[in-house]
């Protein structure tokens, strides 16, 4: 009765507390709220946030979301908009601290004692732990992760621990992957020499029959002396890939592929590609660029790459940079009945195409030597023990689960694994399918699935293990276990020293890339496929040169330790001729990608002007305003606009160009309950109207000329010119400018610290799997005010990061 007494009595206190708390607020901000906010957002008649009815209970997660909402929009001065007049000073800063004070003390009584709950590795970290841990290439761990479950999409990190779910498809999928990862680890057997294929395409007889085929397909290539010259490249889909060799992969495996070609009939660069695909039906469905050559002059040039193969794909040789011929001029593109061989335009010459693999450096190869520790090999590849069956399943039990799980292992944690494997042993059933028992445990157990941190100050396996995901992806490597088993991790200099070597590390490229494909949205570069009669000069290599040129442009940033402002605007990029050639800019020869200095007057520089920002808030068709701004208000301020009130239509952009969105947009405004986002949302959306959906600069937007037909054939008529690109604007600030580099100054002048304020907020986001609480906001200041005299130097950030109580607890 005593116990049940005092928690009765517990409980009471806490609730008077609450409703004590809650009068108090109430005291503090009902004078503002009455005096300032009543009149307008009541019954959402004149704005679309309602606070009728709003009670000051902030342990109800919907309102405490309504006065965080509240709070932020009065503290950035948004509210009362413009042209109403400012709030008395008096009235408002004592509510705006009670306010703060409430809702910090409301988010830390709802989480807890730990802020980040318990997270699961990602499909991309899943993939990468898989290489690492076990030794595989690349392409295989990041085949594994991918076979699992999607991520749910969120819109924001995928490592938010709170929005991450773990299902029975997930399980399933985690004893597949781990079964396919145990097949492509352990390989025994003889050694196998490397196959070697020389695919010469003047002696093939598909192809020797298709230069004069009067049949789909037929035609288009011809024969030169010992090479095949190509001139478009849908040839290659059904005539140039492997398999219409008779190539087939044998194995998994890395393979090195070299094509031996050059330029034919070509005055200036022309360009050979190769793809990897499958075989769909009678031709090859090419999915993924492997490499862009440029060839120049007719002296053959010798290229090579390695790729990783499974059964089941196709290479394929191509062109690009290839004009599509004039009526008449290719004409079997057209009809089946000519061919290409008075055909004088450009084309490419390939003489061969040499696939040798799959390649080892050792046999057995060094994923199976790693997980099979203390084994011996015979001659043949086979094991060959030492000593019992069950020690060496000990052995390599106790060194395999300390790495995957990323820690040393608890009294009787090995022993446990171990005897799965005993009455496989008990049936006289082989050692190895024995060892696989415990190991595919392993793999599927939660201390591997997920980031296990005891709530609190992190120790220093924990700590190395958030590190080498933040900034690698993947587990941690032997110096950083070594640091852990020393206790040393934590020291400031130490840990600054391990930040320093891992950015140094090429694995640094996996943060770049996911950090990239996620704040910066590059993964959904693929999302859409550009209107091809809108935008006939768009290809695979123009959009991959855009990715790139993100991730490098972010990569430099950290390297160099550059300010966080070259977001906004900067003195140079990263581009190759492809791209180079769709921003205007001079100079650039060859396929690689290189930093180039622009000028002072160029309309390029800082992410907002990148084509790849452009491609992902576009359709493909055309543009709009409201989701490019929306991208520069979430993903660069961090200021996401809220959704549409419920009942306002989305607007749908004339494909005809009779009107533009500018004009749609004003009449969309004159409803006051969109004209307050609006306000935040069109002026970076108004400045990025000068790029095209492909990142092209623009004066006129682009709109379509309808078909031509030839036949049964129908191909897009060449687009006419539309109406001029107005990308002029005014801030919510009041600050009028004319074209996106104006936009840009208005950006670094006003918006620096918050953009710092975002960035350091993303880190944390990312690294930890724990969204930025209310409560954490004064640490993401200061964290950003601390690099301010610096620029908000983007390296140092991430130090900063690492370091910080935020970083290094859960």
């Amino acid at each position: 009765m005593r116990t049940l007494s005092a928690g009765v009595g517990l409980l009471l206190f806490a609730w008077c507390a609450q409703i004590a708390s809650a009068s108090s607020l109430a005291d503090e901000v009902q004078p503002l709220v009455e005096s300032a906010c009543m009149a307008c957002h009541t019954g959402t008649v004149v704005a679309p946030f309602d606070m009728a009815g709003l009670d000051y209970d902030l342990s109800e997660p919907s309102t405490f979301r309504a006065w965080e909402r509240v709070y932020d929009r009065l503290e950035r001065g948004d509210m009362p908009p413009p042209p109403m007049p400012a709030l008395d000073p008096a009235m408002l800063e004592p509510a705006l601290r009670a306010l703060k004070v409430a809702l910090i003390e409301a988010n830390l009584a709802a989480r807890g004692e730990q802020r980040a709950p318990l997270r699961r590795l990602t499909r991309l970290e899943y993939g990468y732990t898989i290489n690492d841990l076990l030794g595989l290439d690349e392409a295989v761990g990041t085949a594994l992760g991918q076979s699992l479950p999607a991520e749910a999409d969120s819109g924001g990190f995928d490592t938010v621990a709170a929005k991450q779910g773990i299902s029975p498809l997930h399980v399933r999928s985690y004893l597949r992957a781990a079964e396919e990862a145990l097949d492509a680890a352990i390989v025994l057997g003889p050694e196998r020499a490397p196959d070697k294929r020389v695919i010469e395409y003047a002696k093939s007889g598909y192809l020797n029959f298709m230069h004069d085929a009067e049949i789909l397909g037929g035609g288009i290539t011809k024969r030169v002396d010992d090479a095949v010259a190509m001139f478009f490249d849908t040839g290659s889909t059904y005539l140039m890939h492997t398999e219409s060799e008779g190539y087939h992969v044998p194995t998994p495996g890395r393979y090195r592929v070299t094509m031996e070609a050059w330029a034919y009939q070509a005055d200036t660069p022309v360009t050979l590609t190769l793809y990897r695909g499958t075989k769909q039906g009678s031709a090859a469905q090419l999915s993924e660029l492997l490499g862009s050559f440029d060839l120049v002059g007719e002296a053959p040039r010798t290229v090579s790459l390695t790729t990783y193969l499974r059964p089941g794909d196709l290479l394929s040789p191509s062109v690009a940079d290839l004009e599509p011929p004039a009526t008449g001029a290719y004409v079997n593109y057209f009809a089946p009945d000519e061919n290409v061989k008075e055909y004088a335009g450009e084309g490419v010459a390939i003489r061969s195409l040499t696939i040798e693999g799959p390649l080892a450096d050792v046999w057995p190869p060094t994923s199976t030597r790693q997980l099979l520790v203390g084994i011996e090999f015979d001659d043949e590849g086979q094991p060959r023990l030492g000593k019992a069956p069950l020690e060496h399943i000990r052995e390599i039990v106790d060194a395999f689960a300390t790495r995957a799980f990323r820690r040393p292992l608890a009294d009787g944690e090995a022993e446990a694994y171990v005897g799965l494997a005993e009455p496989v042993l008990a049936a006289g059933r082989p050692f190895l399918e024995a060892v696989r028992v415990p190991l595919r445990a392993i793999l599927s157990a939660p201390p591997f699935l997920f980031q296990t941190a005891a709530p609190g100050r992190l120790d220093d396996f924990a700590l190395a293990t958030r590190l080498s995901y933040f900034l690698w992806r993947s587990m941690p490597d032997e110096a950083l276990f070594a640091l852990a088993r020393e206790g040393s991790l934590g020291e400031p200099e130490v840990l600054a020293g391990q930040v320093e070597r891992m950015l140094d590390d090429p694995k640094a490229d996996r943060f770049v890339k996911d950090f990239a494909g996620q704040a910066f949205r590059l993964y959904e570069l693929k999302a859409t496929n550009p209107d091809s009669g809108l935008y006939p000069e768009y290809d695979d290599r123009l959009g991959q040169a855009m990715a790139w040129e993100t991730e490098l442009f972010l990569a430099e940033l950290i390297a160099e330790d550059l300010g966080v402002g070259h977001l906004i605007d900067a003195d140079f990029t990263f581009l190759n001729r492809r791209l180079a050639e769709h921003y205007g800019i001079a100079d650039v020869e060859g396929q690689w990608m290189r930093k180039v200095t622009l000028s002072a007057d160029s309309r390029r520089g800082g992410l907002i002007t990148q084509a790849s920002i452009h491609k992902v808030t576009a359709n493909g068709t055309v543009t709009s305003p409201v989701p490019r701004g929306n991208f520069v208000l979430a993903n660069v301020l961090g200021r996401p606009a809220p959704p549409p009130p419920p009942g306002i239509e989305g607007l749908e952009p004339d494909t005809r160009g009779t009107t533009t969105v500018r004009e749609q947009l004003t009449a969309h405004r004159e409803n006051i309950v969109c004209a307050s986002c609006h306000r935040a949302i069109d002026p970076p959306g108004f400045a990025l109207e000068s790029f095209d959906p492909i990142g092209g600069f623009r004066s006129h937007y682009r709109i379509s000329g309808g078909e031509m037909r030839y036949g049964d054939f129908v191909a897009p008529a060449p687009y006419k010119q539309g109406p001029a690109v107005d990308a002029s604007g005014v801030t919510p600030g009041g600050h009028a400018f004319a074209d996106i580099a104006e936009y840009q100054a208005l950006l670094l002048r006003e918006e620096i610290e918050q953009i710092a304020r975002h960035v350091v907020s993303q880190l944390l986001v990312f690294g930890t799997g724990a969204e930025i609480g209310f409560a954490d906001r004064d640490q993401v200041h200061r964290l950003a005010a601390d690099l301010g005299d610096r620029a908000y130097p983007f390296r140092t950030m991430i130090h900063a990061v690492a370091q910080s109580d935020l970083f290094r607890s859960r």
